[in-house]
């Protein structure tokens, strides 16, 4: 590391013109006082007498208040470091529903809106459920719906504290909450009650702090260390001259003389060398992956504060020993420390290296950022195969695989019989009719072909959802069932393709194969469209579902790995199976909350997930704690 050259200035509002004048005359100040209070027969022999010491004195407090006011009006904070441990934050399901109710603030028009859209919301849902209860009959008014005075209230008033009448306003207040809370807490239990029989908590969480982290930009700068040494050795110097006292002076002498010597000097502009290995290098979901960075000085200067800061990608957690660690480093000398990391899947490039150097007394401090030398990259192999087989939709392409058609042929399940027919092979003659003397027959199996199958995984920014901060998100386990379903349609002999419902594009066309698979697994663990971070950009379904249906082989059936957490997705899979691909959803499960936003969040989705099921869209509805596996053969025992 050669660390760029600078000196850190200390800017206290005034020109630096000004500051040097100044500080000339502090410093002749301080020199005219000691020696006029050492030496008081001076001021008589230069005929200035002790009027002289007073004005000296005077000079010396001004120049102390000049520093005084730059102390205060231009604070200097040591250098920030880049945050490397924390997770990066992931979106939970009812979350911003749960921080609008939540927030307590002062009515503005803001969060009126805000509360106004959760009235909507709320009764938007509770339309969908009588709809469903009903038959889409009309004959129950949505204001007739809920039977709690308080959920009733609700839609009445909407966010109106005034309107709320003693009674409610007493209730709410034995809960330590606001009407408007509690009116939320009982239309959100009475449909959860009145969808499943479940209920809602009606404990409420407070909005979360969250701070952004901003590290210091590269250079050289002051710290605050022994920065007021300055202003109490002026004022300590100035009113020992005013008032003659030879303690004060020398207290001042003291402070200032420590003042000089921390800010004496700066960082060394040392050459740092870093490398950094990984192992492993490709490990399996989940597996712990051990980080080994090794610090060595180059250079023939001697460093008495390092620390190294090493940036951990987003997505990786830190769950062993830290990523930053501090040490002084004789000319020649080396230090190496370690810590732990792991992920659920995915690509991660380390960054930089963040190095701060400071000088002895710690008043000056150096950051710059230093590519580490080794490796570079974690990539989890997300190679995985599932023991059963994928039920699968009717429509397959005329090549011999292993689903079963409606068709007669050559197979192994009986399908029907006909009357023999010249050419027919002789292993499929009825043997045991003509064995009976009746006339030859021919037996026809249910022909088994292959299909051809297309996954989409949806990584658009709405899938980046999870049901609590530590667990793996929907987009994970997408993209690691996709992997295993990859596996088991090939071991299969289907054809199997990729795509992505992203803003960032993907595309696998159909094939079969050994090649194939390591394809697949490898564009699931390394391409963009599927990184463990959300996308910038927003999803065009009018642009991108139209480059999709362009590249669908005709005979292709869909297998769309989403969880189903937005009505645009829902839209999305009915518009490809209206296109005549029939398409099967397996929907991780992200909804987990028990809070009012967790459970309103849940019952949407169920709703949701009954529209798929009503536009004929196979629905897997793959809860966290269940293996992929079981969850496709139950279903595929519903479907059968």
């Amino acid at each position: 590391m050669t660390a760029a050259d600078g000196a850190g200035v200390e800017n206290t509002g005034h020109a630096p013109g000004i500051g040097r004048v100044l500080g000339v005359i502090g410093l002749l100040a301080v020199l005219g006082g000691v020696v006029t209070i050492v030496r008081p027969s001076l001021a008589s022999e230069t005929g200035l007498g002790y009027g002289f010491v007073t004005l000296l004195g005077v000079v010396i407090l001004a120049a102390s208040l000049r520093y005084w006011i730059g102390l205060v009006l231009t604070p200097i904070e040591s250098a920030t470091p880049p945050a490397v441990e924390d997770r990066t934050p992931i979106s939970i399901p009812g979350g911003a529903f749960d921080r609008t109710i939540a927030d307590r603030r002062v009515a503005s028009i803001t969060r009126l809106r805000a509360r106004q859209a959760v009235v909507d919301r709320l009764q938007s849902v509770a339309e969908r459920i009588r709809d469903r209860e009903r038959g889409n009959s009309e004959t129950e008014s949505v204001d007739s719906f809920w039977s709690d005075d308080a959920a009733g209230a609700l839609l009445a008033d909407g966010d109106s504290e005034t309107a709320a009448g003693l009674t409610d306003r007493l209730a709410a207040a034995r809960t330590g909450q606001t009407t408007f809370q509690r009116r939320v807490n009982a239309a959100v239990a009475e449909l959860a009650a009145r969808y499943d029989g479940e209920s809602a908590s009606v404990e409420l969480d407070e909005p979360a702090e969250t701070s952004t982290i901003i590290p210091s930009e590269p250079g050289l700068g002051p710290t605050a260390r022994f920065r007021i040494l300055k202003p109490m050795a002026l004022t300590a110097v100035g009113v020992g001259v005013v008032f003659g006292s030879a303690a004060l002076l020398l207290a001042g002498a003291l402070f200032g003389g420590v003042g000089v010597y921390a800010a004496a000097g700066s960082p060394p502009t040392a050459s740092i060398r870093l490398s950094r290995s990984i192992e492993p290098v490709e490990p399996t979901p989940g597996e712990t992956v051990r980080v080994t960075v090794e610090v060595e000085n180059e250079s023939d200067q001697f460093v008495p504060d390092l620390r190294v800061i090493d940036r951990v990608p987003d997505g990786l957690s830190v769950t062993d020993g830290s990523p930053r660690h501090g040490t002084a480093l004789r000319p020649g000398a080396t230090a190496t420390y370690a810590y732990r990391v792991e992920a659920v899947r995915g690509h991660y490039e380390f960054g930089a290296v963040s190095l701060v150097t400071r000088n002895l007394s710690g008043t000056f401090e150096r950051v710059a950022d230093v590519t580490a030398a080794g490796d570079a990259s974690v990539t989890y192999d997300v190679t995985a195969a599932m023991d059963r087989s994928v039920p699968l939709r009717k429509q397959t392409s005329r090549s011999v695989g292993r689903v079963l058609t409606d068709v007669g042929g050559s197979g192994i399940e009986l399908h029907s019989v006909r009357e023999y027919r010249t050419g027919d092979p002789l292993n499929r003659i009825d043997w045991s009719r003509a064995a009976r003397g009746e006339e030859l027959a021919t037996l026809l199996f249910r022909e088994e072909r292959s299909a051809t199958v297309v996954m989409l995984v949806d990584t658009r920014a709405e899938a980046y959802v999870a049901s609590d901060a530590d667990a793996p998100s929907a987009v994970d386990r997408s993209v690691l069932a996709a992997a295993e379903v990859a596996s088991a349609l090939l071991d299969a002999d289907d054809r199997v393709g990729l795509g992505a419902l992203s803003p960032r594009q993907c595309w696998v066309a159909p094939s079969s194969g050994h090649t194939h698979r390591t394809r697949i697994h490898e564009v699931l663990a390394n391409a963009e469209a599927f990184g463990p971070r959300p996308p910038d950009q927003s999803f065009k379904p009018a642009i991108r579902l139209q480059s999709i249906r362009k590249r669908l082989p005709s005979v292709a059936q869909l297998l769309v790995f989403s969880p189903v957490c937005d009505d645009e997705l829902v839209d999305i899979v009915r518009r490809l199976q209206a296109s005549g691909h029939p398409t099967t959803v397996i929907s991780p499960n992200p909804t987990g909350g028990r809070t009012p936003g967790g459970t309103l969040a849940r019952i949407e989705r169920g709703l949701r997930l009954s529209r798929l099921r009503e536009a004929d869209v196979r629905v897997v509805d793959w809860n966290e704690s269940e293996p992929l596996a079981l969850a496709l053969t139950a279903a595929g025992r519903r479907w059968s």
